[in-house]
């Protein structure tokens, strides 16, 4: 696989979440041996959605909706 920012070659990785966040198992991912650019599954689908969901997050659709939960606390 090759990176798209850079063109050079990504290797696979196994994310995990240091935290003790949500994630209970390693997340597949590839990373760039030169730049550091990291894709898992979930970044790879939102890069390929469709331009009505881009069109929704520029008008500010889902700014509003995560600033109303951010209200609520």
């Amino acid at each position: 696989m090759n990176c798209h920012r850079c063109s050079n070659l990504m290797f696979p990785v196994a994310l995990q979440d240091w935290g003790g966040g949500l994630m209970n198992q390693d997340v597949a991912a590839w990373r760039c041996f030169a730049c550091g650019e990291i894709v898992d599954q979930l970044i790879a689908q939102n890069r390929t959605r469709g331009g009505e969901d881009a069109e929704e997050w520029r008008r500010g659709g889902a700014r509003r909706r995560v600033n109303g939960i951010g209200l609520l606390r």
